[in-house]
């Protein structure tokens, strides 16, 4: 039988990791050696921070006292206030993301206020900024040898109006590609960094919550009884947003092995981390209320869906059909204006050692159709208190509960109906194929129901000045009950559907899946000499991951009303699994500072996974870095007033990615025995051997300030993944069926990522800021382990020396036009070394990747008078191939007959176009054209933002009218070329088939502070 869980890891912990989690306990109840301020009188640090040029007030800036656990964060208002600080002379420090940090001397004296205003100076070079990613505990930026990309997810959410953490992702860090692949209320992403490096399993970034590692599942949803049509067939469902972005601080995404080695197995494609907003000891409390109205839209879609053409049989007229149009003309539109509606409520502040959030929000949404709707209810919690000098606790709980309705896309939507119907051929539907609109509309229900919780404890404790540690623990859960139901169907839709069809089905998947994390850091910072520094590092963490799916179904509901599984009187076979993932690993890292500008570290660390083979035990991965400050070297100084930063990087470390779940185990199948005895047969072969994907990649870079007014930075990346994982036929003599996964494979990446802000206007009554950021990537298979590749068909496949999942045709080349019917004649495809050859004999040649080759954005923000923001953002790919099924299906008759203009007007048409106009272009896979040029530019969101004056509204008042998905530049000419009904995280195809596109939506937002 298939086991529940894989095997057990190693029961041996490694000897240093088991010395530092003693340490931890020991530690935390050690007296506390730090300098502190002693008890006393005391007195107040306040004051304002503001933008240096515009002169506007910041909110978000986090103020501390250097050396002490005394801070704030300046509220909307730009101030702050600092209660309970000891007498005494104290540097205070000044930091937010996109500002360089600033340090002010002040004196505290008992009983009175001290002042220090701040004008901070905007910089996205800020180098002395606190990152945590891909580091051993916090670290300031000029210290990491890799790329870190940081978004401040505030201001970029008040900006955009994001409705979820996927588009407050998407085309603001480099080389981070965020595919929404339907325009649905509730649909889930994927996320690709750096393109795609396995050929088996996901390439998806690992996801992080405040240090919690977290459900990242992607391509999930409702799961119909099979043969059944009512199914989400795209499968669209994901857990990303499940989290709520007005509750996100700032979001940190590393992208590869360079920087991600001491995350170890799992995280070869990258990590997110996500940084939710906490409260500031000794300010006070601030209430914020926020209001959302939007509207959601199908943009000309009559104009977008293609008009079909055929020939009438009785008069030889070719008469022309849009379903939409007809629907709309009729009363009866098929899609209809949605509605977004968001509110959402915080509390933040601190008293002496307690700091303190509190944040919930609630959305209602309805989509353009009547069965695709999202409601959503979030509560997030964060708590900090210093439960002694030397000690912190922070305690973090989010709780979510969902209920989205995703309608039905791909097979059984109104769009396909439309896209490949006419009211010749299906006059019995209106014209459309299969069923009219309200069919799916009204009986299909594909619902996701989900309750998830997300909590986390961390203690940080500094028992001596140069010693920090840290131990977090969490848990993720997630349980769904996820439903493709097909109701029973009145007399007025039944007649549209055979008996069986009419009767309902549904199928039911329940899921319970939790991710734990266990994690430890232990720092040691000490001075070896004036100029060299030194940093010590041990951790180990320990994961788990239990994934347990459930799914039961029926068809043929009694009656109307009846929608649940024991209600129908043919239940299908059900069906249970369980897969249990841990993780244990450990590693240390060294890094030696010289005057605080060049910096050298080593890491390295060992991993077990439960998904190893059996005879595979710890895996090592090593790492390496350089980081140098070159603008604060002496001999900088006559360029300093043209190079405001210099900072040079590189770095090399080495990452994996865990095999599947049950690939690495030999396991057999139940069966029936002779005389109906209980009896197994076998079912896979197993690999004791089967070792993770290992990635290894250089980063080299470099960030630049110009100017005081120019930031560049600049990536380029070099990464090969080995032992990659792919499947072998086994031999028949074995005893077992099917084949065995094995580590035969190698893939190459490699590219650049570039990221640039100019402040083109800096004055108090008008400022300008442009960002831009672009990114190259290039993957290629370089080895298979000897496996040869037949490719019998068109479409995707894996070829050493092309992309992963490149796409394969037989390319037309020539072809005349036959005089008589106007139609292509004398049809040639390429044939070796590009000559003309029958198409039925030519060879499959490469036509192209789904993965884009390049992406960027570029964006504008202009303040004036210090009120009002006016912002636009546009984002693009390039060189990716997207197949366009639709137009297919029209154009080679393989639905109903041939329904593309072409197929009657072929005078007005190019014969190579024409000579896959046919029904037999499918089976000769002379399909090229229809596997089209998927770039874009998108003119993904503009907004303008107006701050009310305090003294009128008596609070911090905003006003945001956004708009997103505004017009789409492409040559591709489907409906849009984001649609995809795949999942780009593995190596399938991409394929555009009747999926609701990117919506384009207004958005109003009220938000008052107090």
């Amino acid at each position: 039988m298939p086991p529940t869980a894989a095997r057990r890891l190693a029961p041996a912990t490694p000897p240093i990791l088991g010395g530092w989690l003693l340490l931890v306990t020991l530690a935390l109840g050690a007296p506390d050696l730090r300098a502190q301020p002693t008890s006393g009188p005391t007195g107040v640090v306040a004051g304002t921070v503001t933008d240096g040029v515009a002169h506007t007030p910041l909110t978000g800036v986090a103020v501390a006292l250097d050396g002490t656990r005394f801070g704030a964060a300046t509220g909307a208002d730009g101030r702050y206030r600092i209660t309970g600080v000891p007498a005494g002379t104290y540097t205070a420090i000044a930091r937010r993301i996109g500002y360089n940090p600033t340090r002010l001397s002040v004196t505290v004296t008992a009983g009175r206020e001290a002042t220090a205003d701040f004008g901070l100076q905007a910089s996205a070079i800020a180098l002395d900024q606190v990152v945590i990613s891909g580091t051993a505990g916090e670290t300031q930026r000029r210290e990491v040898g890799n790329a870190v990309a940081t978004i401040d997810a505030a201001t970029a959410l008040q900006q955009s109006a994001a409705p979820n953490v996927a588009s407050l992702l998407n085309a603001r860090a480099p080389g981070v590609a965020v595919r929404q692949r339907t325009g649905r209320l509730g649909a889930g992403p994927t996320i690709e960094v750096r393109g795609r490096s396995s050929l088996s399993l996901e390439n998806s970034p690992l996801i992080y919550v405040d240090g919690v590692r977290v459900n990242n599942q992607t391509s999930s949803g409702p799961q119909a009884v099979a043969g059944r049509l009512g199914g989400q067939g795209s499968q669209v469902g994901g857990r990303l947003n499940d989290i709520n972005p007005d509750d996100i601080e700032s979001i940190e995404v590393i992208k590869g092995p360079a920087a991600a080695t001491i995350y170890g197995t799992e995280a070869a494609n990258g990590v997110i981390q996500i940084i939710t907003k906490k409260g500031a000891a000794g300010a006070a409390p601030q209430i914020s209320a926020q209001v959302e109205e939007g509207s959601l839209e199908f943009a000309n879609a009559v104009d977008r869906v293609q008009t079909n053409y055929f020939k009438d049989p009785t008069s030889g007229q070719i008469v022309t059909w849009n379903g939409l149009q007809q629907e709309a003309d009729s009363g009866r539109p098929i899609y209809k204006t949605g509605q977004t509606r968001k509110f959402t409520g915080s509390l933040s502040g601190g008293r002496d050692a307690l700091r303190y959030y509190l944040g919930s929000t609630y959305e209602n949404d309805l989509g353009i159709e009547p069965n695709n709707s999202l409601r959503q209810f979030s509560l997030h919690t964060n708590l900090n208190s210093s439960v002694r000098p030397s000690t912190e606790l922070a305690m973090s709980v989010n709780y979510v509960a969902g209920d989205t309705h995703l309608g039905a896309d791909y097979g059984a939507s109104p769009l396909l109906g439309a896209q490949v119907g006419h009211r010749l051929l299906f006059a019995g539907t209106r014209g459309f194929f299969a069923v009219p609109p309200e069919v799916p509309q009204q009986l299909y229900d594909n619902s996701t129901r989900v309750d998830r919780f997300t909590g986390s404890a961390t203690i940080t404790n500094r028992p001596a000045s140069w010693f920090t540690q840290r131990a977090i623990v969490g848990l993720d859960y997630a349980g769904s009950d996820e439903r493709a139901l097909e109701r029973f169907a009145p007399p007025e839709i039944a007649r549209y559907l055979t008996a069986a069809a009419a009767g309902g089905a549904i199928g039911q998947t329940l899921r319970h899946n939790s991710v734990f994390t266990g994690d430890y850091n232990g720092s040691a910072r000490v001075s070896l000499t004036s100029a060299l520094s030194s940093k010590s590092s041990v951790g180990g963490q320990f994961y788990k991951t239990a994934l347990n799916s459930s799914f039961l179904g029926g068809t043929a509901f009694p009656a109307p009303g009846v929608d649940i599984v024991s209600g129908t009187t043919a239940p299908v076979a059900s069906s249970q699994s369980e897969t249990i993932n841990t993780t244990i690993g450990a590693y240390a890292e060294q890094q030696f500072g010289w005057h605080d500008r060049l910096f050298l570290s080593g890491a390295l660390r060992v991993d077990n996974n439960s998904a190893f083979g059996e005879d595979f035990k710890w895996v090592t991965y090593p790492k390496v870095s350089a980081s140098w400050v070159v603008n604060e070297e002496p001999f900088w100084e006559r360029w300093r007033n043209a190079v405001n930063t210099l900072r040079l990087r590189a770095a090399y470390g080495e990452s994996g990615r865990q095999p599947a779940a049950f690939s690495a185990l030999r396991t057999f199948a139940a069966t029936t025995g002779p005389g109906g005895s209980s009896a197994v047969t076998p079912n896979s072969l197993g690999n004791p051997d089967l070792k993770p994907e290992r990635g290894k990649e250089v980063e080299l870079g470099f960030e630049a300030g110009l100017y005081n007014r120019l930031t560049l930075d600049f990536t380029y990346y070099n990464k090969k993944t080995y032992d990659e994982i792919v499947q072998q036929p086994v031999a028949p003599s074995s005893g077992f069926p099917g084949t065995q996964y094995r580590n035969l494979g190698q893939v190459d990446n490699k590219g650049v990522e570039l990221s640039a802000n100019l402040r083109a206007v800096a004055r108090r009554t008008v400022s300008w800021d442009i960002n831009a950021n672009v990114a190259t990537n290039k993957d290629v298979i370089r080895d298979l382990g000897g496996l040869p590749t037949i490719i019998a068909s068109y479409g995707a496949a894996n070829v050493v020396g092309y992309p992963i999942g490149g796409i394969f045709v037989r390319h037309v080349i020539s072809a005349e036009r036959n005089a008589t019917t106007g139609q292509a004649t004398n049809i040639l495809c390429e044939g070796p070394n590009g000559t003309g050859v029958a198409c039925a004999t030519a060879p499959f040649v490469f036509w192209g990747t789904p993965t884009p080759k390049v992406t960027g954005a570029v964006s504008s923000t202009v303040t004036l008078w210090q009120r009002l923001s006016l912002y636009g953002l546009a984002d693009f790919r390039r060189g990716n191939k997207l197949q366009n099924s639709v137009e297919l299906l029209r154009c080679t008759g393989a639905v109903g007959g041939a329904l593309c203009r072409a197929n009657y007007y072929p005078q007005e048409y190019d014969p190579l176009y024409l000579a896959e106009t046919n029904i037999n272009a499918v089976a000769l896979g002379t399909v090229d054209q229809y596997i089209q040029d998927a770039g874009f530019t998108k003119l993904r969101e503009i907004s303008a933002t107006y701050t009310f004056p305090e003294r009128i509204t008596r609070a911090r008042t905003s006003l945001t009218i956004a708009g997103r998905n505004l017009y789409t530049w492409t040559k591709y000419r489907g409906i849009d070329p984001e649609s995809n009904i795949n999942n780009a995280a593995t190596t399938t195809a991409t394929l555009d088939q009747a999926v609701t596109p990117p919506l384009r939506s207004f958005v109003a937002t009220v938000r008052v502070t107090w």
